[in-house]
């Protein structure tokens, strides 16, 4: 695979660039300053850009070209490369709506972690909210997932009508239990706790092929989102990998403070998914 890098020229990019290339995971073409860019391989190709405007329209035209194979943002706004990627003449949006998911190793949780979304949409309505779900799904089915436990977070376990995310919550889970055949099981509203810990669903008597069990969380805003994946990072030690959802080209996004680690963690889990 060849991925183009916007945004190349900043040590952390470069650490990964040069740890994938020891794993013989990718070539890379990296757009930036190129006096700040000192790698040097066979396997990488340096396009001088001089704003990070032109970084991220270059890097995505290499995408759009069939010159490289993934997009990845390196060291300029998330916003930008959002902006760029939407375009309407590079034609890369593949659903109505794009959805962040990251997925992660928890030490304390027995097996991968999807959560969404945690970086693009601030306040999915229902209808958001479905798509986003759908997008996990089709992630977590392409890591193997056949068919994945979702969970639709809340604060509480039953509807408020007090509390919005609730409601909507049980909404969107009505509605994936409407098909029987689903790709997934849903369930709605789960508090945190009693989605990832068996002993915290049995002691409030939630009886559920989710609870405890959970494959995905969806999260009800991106304030939620946001603060759920810097703890478990921070808090927990996770290790997670991120991309975007819903676009015909493979995108990562990760956050300019994610270490190394975790950046390299992105690029391998995508090129794992390609193809899939």
């Amino acid at each position: 695979m060849t991925v183009a890098i916007a945004g190349a020229d900043d040590p952390v990019i470069l650490e990964v660039v040069e740890q994938a290339l020891e794993l013989g995971i990718a070539n890379f073409l990296l757009f930036g300053q190129a006096e700040s860019i000192s790698l040097q391989s066979p396997n990488i190709r340096i396009i001088a850009t001089s704003s990070e405007q032109e970084a991220a329209e270059k890097a995505a035209e290499a995408v759009v070209n069939k010159e490289a194979d993934i997009l990845m943002k390196g060291n300029l706004p998330t916003g930008l490369i959002l902006k760029t990627v939407l375009k309407r003449e590079y034609q890369l949006r593949a659903k109505d709506l794009l959805s962040h998911v990251s997925v992660f190793e928890i030490p304390a949780y027995d097996k991968p972690l999807i959560i969404s979304d945690v970086a693009m949409n601030i306040a999915p309505n229902e209808e958001e909210q479905i798509q986003i779900t759908h997008n996990a799904i089709e992630v977590a089915r392409k890591l193997g997932i056949k068919k994945p436990k979702v969970a639709i977070l809340s604060a509480v376990e039953k509807e408020n009508p007090k509390m919005h995310s609730s409601v909507q919550a049980a909404q969107v889970a009505a509605y994936f239990k409407a098909f029987p055949d689903s790709e997934a099981t849903v369930e709605g509203p789960l508090a945190f706790d009693n989605a990832i810990s068996k002993t915290a669903a049995l002691h409030k008597n939630i009886v559920s092929e989710v609870a405890g069990d959970a494959d995905i969380l969806i999260v009800p805003t991106i304030e939620a989102g946001n603060i759920l994946y810097k703890s478990l990072v921070y808090f927990a030690g996770a290790r997670v990998g991120g991309i975007i959802a819903g676009v015909k080209v493979p995108v990562i996004i990760a956050s300019r403070s994610d270490s190394a680690d975790n950046k390299l963690a992105s690029l391998i889990l995508t090129v794992g998914m390609i193809g899939k």
